[in-house]
């Protein structure tokens, strides 16, 4: 058995585990979602008074955002190998799907102050930790791909570090995080035994077959996100449009991958060092513009129709600049 099959194997047990545990954990005690088990941890954590950690924990939480995963992308996109980047952007998007329907769907709170502990700051339901979750698949997948000790090494840790800074903060719930590396560890199994034998299947189809599963994922997708949250309680309804949103950006982007292959062939492995320097200057403009426009334009806009429709029309537009048009100048250039 070859060595990533052994790996997935043990993998997708043991996410399994995990997420079985977290799940007999929290609804032996519901609706009460302060069982034993998280409340002594929570309580251990909050009463644990140390600024110094405090920070670092801080920094190390912020590791899990998405503007470090678009960072980290866009540098593999565009000066190291497209095909492996666009793989890791499929999962981590699938990630996200995935972690956006399991909190619409168990809808239990975080350790905020209804609990005793202070204001989390956080939107989104507890159960699973997005931040764990998303960090185990997006750095665990790279382990994958890039198969050396340094990036295995980055691929364990991180995700541990930033799902046991959750837990120090107090904003996640111990089972919260257990389960975010549950479900982190079965994406990952799932795309160690899939990956090879999908994307051979995929790669002799022709692009309108792939236009057409790009579309049919985008439903997959769509429909769960929409239908899941039924209350339209304000925070949940922006969650909703924050994830329709990025459905239409990776929806568009891979539209315009499929497109690019054939009409541009942009190369990504950069053969000076200048020219890795320009490429992420170039692409830093279009994400400046995104962050712009909706952390300063539009972020005090209410949610109304003008509102979302106008975030469609600006993700969607975002798909084509960044994996069509900026291949295509950067291979004009000779970048």
């Amino acid at each position: 058995m070859k060595r990533r099959n052994i790996i997935a194997t043990i993998f997708l047990p043991l996410g399994a585990a995990l997420v079985t545990t977290a799940l007999v954990i929290v609804f032996l005690h519901y609706p009460n979602r302060a069982n034993p088990i998280d409340k002594a941890i929570a309580d251990f954590f909050f009463s644990y008074d140390n600024g110094t950690l405090t920070t670092v924990m801080e920094v190390i939480t912020y590791l899990g955002e998405s503007i470090v995963y678009i960072a980290v992308l866009v540098i593999l996109y565009y000066v190291w190998d497209k095909n492996k980047a666009y793989k890791t952007i499929v999962i981590l998007i699938s990630s996200v799907f995935v972690v956006a329907t399991a909190k619409a769907s168990f809808h239990l709170d975080r350790p905020d102050e209804l609990w005793g502990y202070d204001p989390t700051g956080e939107t989104s339901n507890g159960l699973p930790s997005g931040h764990t979750q998303l960090s185990t698949t997006f750095w665990g997948v790279l382990a994958t791909i890039i198969p050396k000790w340094g990036m295995l090494l980055v691929g364990v840790a991180l995700p541990i570090l930033i799902g046991f800074s959750r837990i120090f903060l107090v904003v996640h719930w111990f089972t919260d995080v257990i389960m975010g590396f549950g479900i982190g560890l079965i994406i990952i199994g799932l795309f160690i035994f899939l990956e090879e034998s999908v994307s051979n299947y995929i790669e002799k189809q022709s692009i309108k077959i792939k236009m057409l599963f790009i579309f049919l994922l985008f439903v997959v997708f769509a429909i769960p996100t929409i239908f899941l949250h039924k209350n339209y309680i304000p925070n949940e309804f922006e969650q909703e449009i924050n994830i329709l949103k990025v459905l239409v950006l990776f929806t568009t982007g891979s539209l315009s991958y499929v497109v690019e292959g054939k009409v541009v062939d942009y190369n990504s492995k950069a053969d000076r060092w200048w020219k890795i320097i320009l490429r992420i200057l170039i692409v830093i403009i279009p994400i400046t513009i995104m962050y712009v426009y909706d952390q300063i334009i539009t972020k005090d806009m209410t949610l109304d129709a003008l509102k979302i429709s106008l975030d469609m029309v600006v993700y969607a537009i975002m798909g084509p600049i960044l994996f069509l048009l900026f291949p295509w100048i950067i291979k004009k250039l000779n970048w």
